[in-house]
């Protein structure tokens, strides 16, 4: 589902750079700034930042039965 539509980002996009954020050892917590910057772009009007957080903040499922 695109969150971002200034930028056309996905929540995909989001969760997967967000995490790949966390995983780096030396990594701080995610910001939406950070992670749009690691997807290679800029926040333009703002509007998606609630649910950027939401969806940058989410806990990885549990993927076990």
């Amino acid at each position: 589902m695109i969150i971002c539509s200034c930028n056309v980002l996905s929540d995909k996009q989001l969760r997967e750079a967000a995490e790949e954020m966390r995983s780096d050892p030396d990594a701080r917590l995610p910001t939406p700034g950070a992670v749009f910057r690691k997807l290679g772009c800029r926040p333009r009007c703002g509007g998606c930042f609630p649910n950027v957080i939401d969806i940058i903040h989410q806990k990885p499922c549990d993927k076990t039965p």
